[in-house]
């Protein structure tokens, strides 16, 4: 149980996590290691099994990110590269299902990836999504957290200070209507290289 919410800025990317681990018993834990995580020059966040988030800190090496990568060629490189090296990763760990009968491949994490400033949602099927919004959430609490940085976010400038208070004030919201997110919240910022 996790909840990942990010915020897209103009030239930087926001993303918080919270802290708790909760078992199929109800055991309730703090975790040691934060759920988002710097791989490379990627931040990635990743909810659902703690598996797929082992393997995210601990073993998987995405393709290099070319720094000044923006736009268009970004959003290609992340699908055309960073997705199959990333599926690559869960499916030879136990982590995605292979496509078979039909039906697509599958991982059971949800996954933020931040790259060079942008984020990029990659759901259980692989698919790549950015946000329109530019806002951001996975997890078991993560609709009450959209719902709190849609309300905290509507007619605010966003600079860093401002989306590192919203994110940590719709973090402290999830918990308190969802089991599974549990303080502390913790905040990551990354920086466009090329400040597009």
């Amino acid at each position: 149980m996790t909840t990942i919410l990010a915020i897209q800025g103009d030239c930087f990317a926001a993303i918080g996590s919270d802290s708790q681990w909760t078992d199929e018993y109800g055991r309730v834990g703090k975790m040691s290691q934060p759920k988002v995580v710097q791989v490379g020059r990627y931040m990635i966040g990743v909810a659902g099994d703690t598996r797929g988030a082992n393997i995210i800190q601990h073993i998987f090496t995405p393709p290099a990110l070319p720094v000044k990568l923006s736009g268009t060629k970004l959003t290609k490189f992340v699908v055309a590269n960073f997705v199959p090296a990333y599926k690559e990763i869960m499916e030879s760990h136990g982590i995605g299902r292979p496509q078979y009968d039909g039906e697509p491949a599958r991982t059971s994490v949800e996954t933020l990836v931040v790259a060079n400033g942008v984020i990029f949602q990659i759901d259980e099927d692989y698919g790549t999504e950015m946000d329109s919004n530019r806002l951001y959430a996975v997890g078991s609490g993560g609709h009450f957290g959209l719902g709190a940085l849609q309300a905290l976010t509507e007619k605010k400038k966003l600079t860093i200070p401002t989306c590192k208070q919203v994110l940590l004030k719709s973090l402290a919201i999830a918990a308190k209507f969802d089991q599974g997110t549990g303080a502390p919240f913790h905040t990551f910022i990354q920086q466009a290289a090329n400040g597009r």
